[in-house]
């Protein structure tokens, strides 16, 4: 430790992008900076955790993680992590800002790394998992920092931001707990309903058999969730009536085939046979010229 990786931290969490980047200009070697007491975040975990947007977009744009493998540098043990920051949980800076609701740099990783928004961390958990748990920083880490992040617990700008670019909502982690039950368990009204509104499953059991409902933390909160779910069987029950109407539906149809002759006269002996059995059934050698047929469509086939 020369003091150097002090400064860089300090620079990162007064959010001061000027000095930032003066300090990895002249020591550029500490642009990653992993603190080994601190579970080995990096400077991209730090700035994703306090939702410094522009300094993320600094280290970004300073080759702070990418896309291809890293061979001169070890994120994780197991390096399977293909360039991208992972400190000793298993997560990268996607997952820190999800945790702490920075709906801002979660864009921002999304963007550059799709590639995280589905990865797991050691316990299984995507970043959708720990969007839904809506958790606030410290207040240790808040005295530390140049301005509080001003988000809200229930801020749905990140679980709609991960939504949009991917993220799974049925995803279950290593217990089998899905983002609903993490939504539950936290109390995130709000997550829940985005959640379900997206296509989450309100009665999908964990590996110990239970659904998110029985999460709640209040009663106040299992009534909103068995209204939630009530609401849910109701819309699906309507969906799959008119599915069934639409494919019960059916009609005959009439088909107009229009026909390429070389000629305006058909000589064939199949033209020939055409136009007699025209005059035989009382239609017109016109008509069977457009080649009609009636017959039955299923639409839905």
């Amino acid at each position: 430790m020369t003091g150097l990786d002090v400064s860089v931290r300090q620079a990162i969490r007064l959010n001061d992008v000027a000095l930032v980047r003066r300090l990895l200009q002249h020591h550029p070697r500490y642009l990653h900076n992993p603190d080994f007491a601190d579970k080995s975040n990096t400077s991209l975990h730090l700035a994703a955790q306090y939702g410094f947007e522009e300094v993320a977009e600094l280290l970004i744009s300073l080759g702070h993680d990418s896309t291809h493998p890293v061979l001169d540098w070890i994120y994780s043990n197991n390096g399977n992590n293909l360039g991208i920051s992972v400190n000793t949980d298993g997560q990268t800076p996607l997952h820190l800002a999800a945790t702490y609701s920075q709906a801002a740099v979660v864009e921002l990783l999304c963007q550059h790394f799709p590639q995280t928004v589905m990865r797991r961390d050691y316990k299984g958990q995507t970043p959708l998992h720990l969007a839904s748990s809506s958790q606030s920083l410290p207040r240790l880490f808040e005295s530390q920092i140049s301005k509080p992040t001003g988000h809200s617990p229930e801020d749905n700008g990140t679980i709609d931001a991960l939504i949009a670019h991917g993220a799974d909502v049925t995803a279950q982690d290593n217990q089998g707990n899905t983002c609903l039950h993490n939504a539950s368990a936290w109390g995130n009204l709000k997550a829940v309903r985005a959640l379900i509104q997206a296509g989450a499953d309100p009665l999908r059991k964990n590996k110990a058999g239970w659904t998110p409902e029985y999460y709640s933390i209040t009663v106040q909160a299992e009534v909103y969730y068995r209204n939630l779910v009530a609401e849910w069987e109701k819309r699906k029950a309507e969906d799959e009536i008119r599915t069934n109407e639409r494919r019960a539906k059916g009609g005959g149809a009439v088909r107009l085939v229009p026909q390429d002759n070389d000629s305006e006269e058909d000589t064939s002996d199949l033209g020939r046979g055409r136009a007699s059995s025209a005059r035989s059934q009382g239609t017109s050698a016109s008509d069977t010229g457009l080649g009609i047929s009636v017959g039955y469509v299923d639409a839905w086939k």
